[in-house]
Parts: C-alpha cells; sequence; structure tokens
C-alpha cells in the first residue's frame, strides 16, 4: 500500500507516494552516509611516518606506549647523605603494536616493510591523533605465532627511540698543519756538542760566564 512521506500538506504541494517502508528506507540510507562522512573526519593518522608516508604496511594500529623520561644527578656529601644538582632529559622511546591478516601475500608485505627499515640509520616521525614525534629511529621488532594465537592475524610490537642531532663546527680560511714551524714540545734527548758549539762553550767560561763580543 502506498502512503505518502515526508511531504507537507500544504496548499500548492502535490501529494507524493512512496512504496511501504520507503521512509524507514531513507532514515537508514541517511544514517549511513552521516556515519560515514563523520567517520573520514574522526579518522586519524597512526603510525609510522616518513615524508609524509607510512612505513609500516600494517592494518591496524593495536596500540601505542610513549614513555619520556628525565634523570636526577646528585653526589655525595658529609655523613653520608647525597644532594641532588642536575635534571637531564632523556630520549623517549615510542612503542606501536601493529597487526596485518588477510592473505599471506599481506602478511608478508608487513614483515616485509617492518624488516626493511628496522635496521636502517633513518630518522622517522611517529605520528598520533593527539602528538607528532619527529626523529624517531627503529630500533626493535618482535612477534610470535602459534596454533591458538597468530594463526591468521600477525601482530607486530616496533620500537623506536629518539634521535636528538647536535649541529658541527664549521670553520673557513683555516691554515694547513704542513705549513707551521716545528715546535718541541716534550723532553728533548740530549745529544754530544759538535766543535762549534764545544769552542762557544768554552769563550763564554774563559769571560767568567759571558759569552764575549
Amino acid at each position: 500500500m502506498a502512503f505518502p512521506v515526508n511531504v507537507p500538506n500544504v496548499p500548492g504541494v502535490p501529494s507524493v507516494l512512496f512504496a511501504a517502508g520507503a521512509g524507514q528506507l531513507l532514515s537508514f540510507l541517511t544514517g549511513d552516509a552521516a556515519g560515514l562522512f563523520l567517520g573520514a573526519l574522526l579518522q586519524q593518522p597512526w603510525g609510522i611516518y616518513s615524508g609524509g608516508v607510512p612505513v609500516i604496511l600494517s592494518d591496524n594500529v593495536v596500540s601505542f606506549d610513549y614513555r619520556q623520561q628525565f634523570s636526577i644527578s646528585d653526589f655525595p656529601v658529609e655523613r653520608g647523605g647525597f644532594q641532588s644538582y642536575d635534571k637531564v632529559q632523556i630520549p623517549f622511546d615510542a612503542r606501536f603494536r601493529f597487526t596485518a591478516g588477510g592473505s599471506e601475500a599481506n602478511r608478508t608485505a608487513f614483515l616485509a616493510s617492518i624488516a626493511a627499515v628496522i635496521g636502517d640509520l633513518n630518522l622517522y616521525t611517529v605520528v598520533t591523533p593527539d602528538a607528532i614525534y619527529p626523529s624517531v629511529n627503529l630500533t626493535h621488532y618482535d612477534y610470535s605465532r602459534s596454533a591458538r594465537n597468530g594463526a591468521g592475524l600477525i601482530t607486530v610490537d616496533v620500537w623506536g627511540l629518539e634521535v636528538r642531532e647536535t649541529a658541527t663546527a664549521a670553520m673557513s680560511s683555516t691554515q694547513s698543519p704542513t705549513s707551521a714551524s716545528q715546535v718541541n714540545g716534550g723532553t728533548v734527548q740530549a745529544t754530544q756538542a759538535n766543535s762549534l758549539q764545544q769552542a762557544q762553550a768554552g769563550s763564554i767560561a774563559s769571560q767568567g760566564g759571558r759569552q764575549a763580543g
């Protein structure tokens, strides 16, 4: 049975007939479209990136851990006590747990993407919805599989450590070390005086310790 749906009953507007249940179907379709739109807006990048591209080809990010520590140095004082004098920030470490399933080719590509970056010296960016952590080098990964766990889904933990780069000194117009004259700055071994040196020493001795003019 057909019936009018969502058509205002005012003069000048014709009555439009819909099939039974069409109103509920339109409601479902509208809700799904809104859900997809909001999901696209709320979806945030998670992972390890290089130049804006993820370097680990996973299906999901299961968890993320971030650790930042500070070390306080102390020194002994009188009567067996200690006194603190400095606080140093230790490089942070970030830990991801990735998963990948599906086909064997997908799992193989997942593991290969991790193996390709875990041993290099490149610096990556850890990206989360709340914060971005640059200058991270990957230092560790591990996973395990058993008959009850991991048969079709691989879970891998990947760790990264902050690397702090320091500036190098640049010098210009420097002199070549070979152009400098020789300087004896250490112990000099005694040698036998030659005839000229002996004659000069005898002349100084005959003048009462002063060299003759």
